[in-house]
């Protein structure tokens, strides 16, 4: 079966698995995705140079569904025996799966069962890891490999998935579906999250111990109802994108439908925004607010600011000064939101 990786190993964790990927495969591809005709990109020039010692054949991308029966994308694929000193090729080349992103260097890593197909897949650029393993296996391997986090069927109980966050320190965590009334505490444990999503209708109120994640670049929250962006949004330094949604649900039941924006709790924008200094994308769907802060003018970073479906009655001032601004988007009413009783609640407003 295949198990997908909630986030793409780094570091260490990239090492050893490299290490176990070598002792457990024969082969490994790398694909060269540019033309024949075009000169090959530094970094993947050296890769492919560094690897010729361990070269066994190239394919083209119909050679490789032919062999294995997947779909595969244009690009010349490269395949090279497994031994200690390729692998430790591929880890000095990269620091993470990631790293193998064409054109900085030769695109998606992947190892191969005898037969030709994956045992360890890997989609870069569309940031999709795993493993065709069994989920024993997959734990099996977390246990041994801190930093490994795999997707298990565990993960359906939240506080396993947390604990497995925490335990594996993730840079990416996604909430949603829980049917959580609250964010834990023991949120703050997680040192070196990058983006955090989190869709839980029923969470209304961010806990402080978000805000003390400052290794956070992209924040997204889904609600019914969000209480307030809290002042402390201003701790988040390296934050890069805010996106905040109201009006939203994972589990309508018959009859649900969001509340009037007249009735939201998210009716303002605190000026702590302005000490965001990294934020490039402002992103507001659905709330109860009337005015945006002149604090925003302190973003010279922000590119993209989107305050849609508010109460806005008119383009605020301060907007007009942010002429940095690459995208700006005010529109006060929904935009292809299906639900009728949506729509006809925003008429009458």
């Amino acid at each position: 079966m295949t198990v997908a990786f909630h986030t793409d190993p780094r570091g260490s964790a990239y090492e050893q698995l490299i290490d176990e990927l070598i002792e457990k495969t024969e082969r490994f591809l790398l694909v060269d995705r540019g033309q024949s005709n075009e000169e090959v990109p530094p970094g993947v020039s050296k890769v492919l140079r560094r690897l010729q010692p361990y070269f066994i054949e190239s394919c083209t991308m119909e050679e490789m569904m032919i062999q294995s029966g997947a779909m595969y994308s244009e690009g010349t694929y490269y395949i090279y025996r497994c031994t200690p000193d390729s692998g430790q090729i591929l880890k000095e080349e990269a620091a993470r799966f990631h790293d193998w992103l064409y054109p900085s260097l030769p695109d998606d890593l992947c190892f191969l069962k005898p037969d030709g197909s994956d045992y360890f897949f890997n989609v870069a650029h569309e940031n999709i890891y795993g493993m065709h393993i069994t989920q024993e296996e997959a734990s099996e391997l977390m246990d041994r490999i801190p930093g490994l986090f795999f997707r298990l069927d565990r993960h359906r109980e939240f506080e396993r998935y947390l604990d497995d966050a925490i335990r594996h320190q993730t840079d990416v965590l996604q909430i949603s579906s829980y049917h959580l009334t609250e964010i834990p505490e023991r949120i703050r444990e997680l040192k070196h999250v990058k983006r955090l999503e989190i869709f839980e209708q029923d969470v209304c109120k961010l806990p402080r111990a978000l805000f003390e994640l400052t290794t956070l670049e992209e924040l997204e929250i889904m609600t019914a109802d969000l209480e307030s962006i809290p002042k402390e949004i201003s701790h988040l330094k390296q934050l890069q994108r805010l996106t905040i949604y109201c009006g939203s649900s994972h589990h309508p039941v018959p009859g649900w439908k969001p509340k009037p924006k007249s009735e939201l709790s998210l009716d303002s924008i605190p000026a702590e925004i302005g000490e965001l200094t990294e934020l490039v994308s402002l992103n507001i769907g659905y709330s109860g607010i009337r005015e945006l802060p002149s604090s925003l003018e302190k973003l010279k970073n922000l590119r993209y600011l989107s305050v849609t479906n508010s109460l806005i009655e008119e383009s605020p001032e301060v907007v007009s000064r942010m002429t940095w601004l690459q995208h700006v988007d005010l529109t006060p009413t929904s935009m292809g939101i299906g639900w009728k009783d949506f729509l006809a609640e925003n008429e009458n407003e």
